[in-house]
């Protein structure tokens, strides 16, 4: 019998029944939820483990039932609209630089990969928003292995038990290890943004309060993983998803954040604790450069000369280790060195850490205008919906998917993907496109 709780922004609240949970497996957002989950169980040790993960597998079958869900003549505006076809043309273009790159079979592998992260993820998520009941086992597994990842790595980061950074061992990586070090920071950003467009769109005063007590406990977290680059995209998404696309309110956020920034930040710089030292080093970047960001500047200058070289195909999909000695300097390390416990592991630098510019390097100036144009198109439509003065599930969604997309941007400057956390752009490249294509939930 069925049991009434309390709605959340309008949806009631009941107890499952058998018939519910059977369903639930033939639902793609279940399949895409376990993708999500299973990431904590992913091996974290090694570069040598294989190329195929379990959440690549459960992507799979829920990139099947997708398809099967078109087959029926379900969700096909979504399928013809502008975000799907934006992802056919990244696709499109990856596929042709897999073609003409000859570094065999490595240019097959780079291409499936390209086809998971860039269509079947994003279209699947896509195709898998019908219901609500849909949206809460997608986001919820977001937000919930976040939170569970999240409080593992500030256990870490006050017991001294995560990955090493410079004499401490004080990183926060959960249990994705010192080799996956970005995908909490990833992780615990993706669920933060989530959160604040919730606790931003939603008059449902409980929800609100859930959701900003998991949001404080993803931004605690995402600040313990001392990821810079992580801690800039998060601030730039979060301004975009509490202005919702508006003007006026982007303008008062950027003055509130500015005024914030001004009280904390130089007692943070000066005290002298880890998190201190981390912001210190990011805004200081430029006259004092440590090791890595050295070797991230003789990168990105690596893949511009190889743009310029081959500016119509690139030098291949995957392509990138295989020039990347004949274009960098002297300066360049080539490695970069992890410790997690009593295990070390040195990892070579095989892509330029900035997805624009591996892009472009790997498949030409062509493919860089198209997949540009695509995000920015995202964007645009994105920010339109979000825009809109309503305060349902779908304008959470929307929301959420337009400042995942802000995201995804900004980090893309200083990363590109590699590691299990790149299902995680494929996730939020989805919903920025459901929020692009401008569709609503429908009702159960």
């Amino acid at each position: 019998m069925a049991v009434a709780q309390p709605a959340l922004l309008g949806v009631p609240r009941r107890l499952p029944r058998p018939a519910d949970l059977t369903g639930l497996a033939a639902r793609p957002a279940s399949w895409i939820a376990l993708a999500i989950l299973l990431l904590a169980v992913t091996p974290a040790a090694s570069s040598s483990g294989s190329a195929i993960a379990l959440s690549d597998v459960a992507m799979a079958a829920a990139g099947v039932l997708a398809v099967r869900s078109v087959l029926r003549g379900e969700q096909l505006g979504v399928v013809r609209s502008v975000p799907a076809l934006g992802f056919l043309a990244i696709v499109t273009m990856g596929l042709v630089a897999a073609t003409l790159a000859h570094n065999f079979p490595t240019n097959v592998v780079g291409a499936v990969r390209y086809v998971e992260l860039f269509l079947v993820t994003p279209l699947a998520v896509m195709i898998a928003l019908r219901t609500r009941t849909d949206a809460v086992i997608l986001l919820g597994a977001l937000v919930g292995l976040g939170v569970g990842e999240g409080l593992l790595g500030l256990v870490q980061f006050a017991t001294g038990t995560g990955a090493g950074i410079g004499a401490d061992s004080i990183r926060a990586v959960g249990t994705f290890g010192a080799y996956n070090i970005g995908t909490l920071a990833q992780l615990t950003a993706v669920g933060f943004v989530i959160c604040l467009a919730v606790v931003v769109v939603s008059r449902d005063g409980v929800l609100r309060a859930w959701a900003a007590g998991a949001g404080t406990v993803l931004l605690l977290a995402n600040i313990a993983s001392l990821s810079r680059g992580v801690w800039v995209a998060v601030a730039f998404a979060a301004l975009v998803t509490v202005s919702r696309g508006r003007p006026a309110r982007l303008l008062g956020a950027l003055a509130g954040a500015l005024a914030v920034a001004a009280l904390v930040l130089p007692p943070l710089i000066t005290s002298g604790t880890p998190i201190g030292d981390r912001v210190a080093s990011l805004l200081s970047s430029d006259a004092a450069p440590d090791q890595s960001l050295v070797d991230r500047e003789t990168l990105w200058a690596a893949a511009i000369d190889m743009t310029l070289d081959n500016p119509l195909t690139g030098v291949g999909l995957r392509a990138f280790p295989d020039f990347r000695d004949a274009y960098a300097d002297f300066s360049l390390l080539g490695s970069s060195d992890i410790s997690f416990g009593s295990s070390f592991e040195r990892v070579a630098l095989e892509s330029p850490h900035n997805l624009y510019l591996l892009v472009a390097s790997e498949q030409g100036l062509l493919a860089l205008l198209v997949f540009v144009t695509v995000l920015a198109v995202l964007l645009a439509r994105g920010l339109l919906r979000a825009a809109r003065r309503r305060s349902d599930w779908s304008t959470a969604i929307a929301l959420a998917g337009t400042g995942l997309l802000c995201y995804e941007l900004a980090s893309m400057i200083t990363g590109d993907f590699g590691g299990p956390g790149s299902i995680l752009t494929g996730i939020s490249l989805g919903l920025a496109g459901w929020a692009a294509a401008d569709v609503d939930l429908r009702s159960p």
